[in-house]
């Protein structure tokens, strides 16, 4: 396995810990907004993306400069956090 390959493979695994981490793991939630952040301050791309790109010159999406957040993605990763917050509030019960 290449090192690229383990790189990939990390952020992928990030990127669905991320999503449904929170689940099992409510301290996960501290991530989104540094990820939120990051998009904001960036433009809407993803730096672990870019820095593959620069080590690699190829993204875990595949070849070319492929590092831009879609919306829908970006909304079902603010939908994640705000679903995360309500559920383990400790003043809101569900």
């Amino acid at each position: 396995m290449y090192l690229s390959d383990l790189f990939f493979i990390t952020h992928y695994t990030g990127i669905i810990f991320a999503h449904i981490g929170w689940i099992y793991f409510p301290k996960v939630l501290f991530i989104h907004p540094m990820v939120i952040l990051s998009w904001k301050l960036n433009n809407n791309n993803c730096i672990i993306s870019q820095l593959e790109y620069y080590l690699f010159k190829r993204t875990f999406l595949g070849n070319g400069e492929k590092y831009y957040v879609p919306g829908y993605a970006r909304h079902l990763f603010y939908l994640n956090f705000v679903t995360g917050l309500i559920v383990n509030h400790p003043i809101i019960q569900l």
